[in-house]
């Protein structure tokens, strides 16, 4: 990446990443295997390093902290509060850490952040008139219980037997499903973000539920769960996918900690959160960041073209945004007809 280019702004501060935005290679037509296989497996990549830094954090998260199975076949207040508790400190280090990072010890100044305007400290639009206080009590009291809630449910039905009801005898098979339903769980995100999203920007849900998080247009860490408690329900429900496919509780957890743990980066308000020489946190944080600036394009993100498809891509360019305001506009007209 060209730094001199990458650090260049206009006239108001904001800055713009030198390439479009463009879907993962995996939905390039005609296909091209050999990019499609070094973005699947290279660096970056599909699999590295986000999409591994949460699945260890899963599988860490299930064999060090979760209870015993057998202990779930009832709900106790004991291992619910202690779910509690792991997802609390969980979230409080992923988003905490990468705002203080970003924001209070300016690990990487303002290089390859989209604006350089802080984050509102006197607005009646949030609680306590505080974007970032504001940000935090909605993650912390609201996600993270319902977060808790999804993960609690999900234990108690594996360990009632009522989920994993795929008999397969054979360990070849069951380890290839599981691994299976690993891979397809971003997939498996990426639509039903897309979908949900689209259903929060209807008339009826937006004002109610979803304006809340629209609140954030300088985005950081904490905007990325600074929701609704409905909207927290209907986002974190991709859990409800796996109930279906899932043999272990592993997979159910991996999907939902791929819900509870993109948002951070995602929100970062900076094209990348360099970590260091190398290694850094992407997430599609461009992509996103259209969508809160410009309001009417990218509901779901850059893994599958949907977007594309129905017509609401913005790749970050000043060509799309020209595009989008001529779509706005004309909308706009065929409405005040109607």
């Amino acid at each position: 990446m060209n730094e001199a280019i990458t650090n260049t702004r206009d006239g108001s501060g904001n800055w713009r990443p030198e390439t479009a935005i463009e879907p993962a290679p995996i939905n390039a037509w005609p296909p091209e295997p050999v990019k499609t296989l070094k973005w699947f497996f290279g660096w970056p990549g599909f699999i590295w390093p986000e999409n591994i830094l949460w699945l260890g954090i899963s599988t860490l998260s299930w064999i060090y902290i979760t209870p015993d199975q057998t202990s779930m076949k009832t709900f106790e207040l004991w291992w619910i509060g202690a779910l509690l508790a792991k997802n609390f400190a969980l979230i409080l280090a992923l988003f905490g850490g990468l705002h203080y990072y970003l924001y209070i010890r300016h690990g990487q100044g303002e290089r390859l952040r989209y604006t350089t305007k802080p984050f509102p400290t006197d607005s009646g639009r949030f609680k306590f008139r505080d974007q970032v206080k504001d940000n935090m009590f909605h993650t912390l009291a609201s996600a993270v219980p319902v977060i808790t809630g999804f993960e609690a449910l999900t234990y108690w039905l594996f360990a009632n037997g009522h989920l994993g009801w795929f008999n397969f005898s054979d360990p070849v098979a069951f380890w290839g499903w599981f691994v299976f339903a690993l891979v397809l769980a971003p997939f498996i995100h990426s639509v039903h973000f897309y979908l949900g999203h689209r259903l929060l920007h209807t008339k009826q849900l937006y004002k109610r539920f979803h304006a809340l998080h629209h609140n954030n247009v300088q985005v950081g860490p904490w905007s990325g769960l600074s929701m609704h408690p409905v909207e927290h329900l209907i986002y974190f429900s991709s859990i409800c996918v796996q109930w279906a496919i899932a043999l272990h509780p592993l997979n159910a957890l991996y999907q939902l900690h791929l819900a509870a743990f993109m948002p951070a980066p995602g929100h970062s308000g900076f094209e990348r959160t360099d970590i260091c020489k190398g290694i850094f946190l992407a997430a599609g944080s461009n992509f996103h960041y259209q969508h809160h600036k410009y309001f009417e394009c990218n509901y779901g993100g850059s893994l599958l073209p949907l977007d594309k498809w129905f017509g609401t891509f913005h790749d970050g360019t000043e060509a799309a945004t020209v595009k989008l305001r001529e779509q706005v506009r004309a909308k706009r007209r065929a409405n005040a007809v109607s």
